[in-house]
């Protein structure tokens, strides 16, 4: 089985840097995400943080997701011509086999 990430890493090939694609995901879809291939991502620093706060500094890329009890959080690399392309987020969520119903918003930020 390939994962959700296999697609959209071989589509694109020059990244950003200084840039990510952070997605939220309504919790009730975990399963939905487990099956994708990602698995959850957790650091001993997490348990430090309010339960309704994800740490974006702490937001590892790709293959693993944070959960709190609000939400899931995913982040991608970005590739270098993003903003070009105005329809470009829409475009890497299906590459990334994401469903539009999964997703709160999603964003590109300064890493």
């Amino acid at each position: 089985m390939t994962n959700s990430w296999d697609n959209y890493f071989s589509h694109y090939s020059d990244w950003d840097d200084a840039h990510c694609f952070n997605v939220r995901i309504e919790l009730k879809f975990e399963e939905n995400i487990k099956n994708l291939g990602y698995q959850e991502y957790v650091t001993s620093d997490d348990l430090y943080l309010p339960e309704n706060n994800i740490s974006h500094t702490t937001l590892p890329i790709s293959k693993n997701y944070k959960k709190n009890k609000n939400e899931l959080s995913l982040s991608f690399d970005v590739p270098y011509d993003w903003s070009i392309d105005t329809d470009w987020e829409d475009k890497a969520l299906v590459l990334l086999g994401i469903n539009d119903e999964w997703v709160i918003d999603s964003s590109v930020e300064d890493k």
